[in-house]
């Protein structure tokens, strides 16, 4: 009978690990929550209420990415 070792399944990674992955660049992150919650706003008043594709265009438009 092997003994078998329990491993972390996550593991912390410094900003030097991810960027060795990443290819030596960072990614930042951000949502406009005004945008989002301009954009599900105007769904619920002009369009008669909110559709699964107002929640998609209105994530897309608030959620943006930048390299470092």
């Amino acid at each position: 009978m092997q003994y078998q070792k329990d491993e972390a399944l996550f593991v912390e990674v410094t900003t030097e690990e991810s960027e060795l992955v990443s290819g030596g660049q960072g990614t930042r992150v951000n949502f406009d929550l005004n945008t989002y919650l301009f954009v599900i706003g105007a769904g619920a008043v002009f369009n008669g209420g909110v559709t699964t594709n107002n929640i998609n265009i209105a994530f897309g438009r608030a959620l943006f990415t930048q390299s470092l």
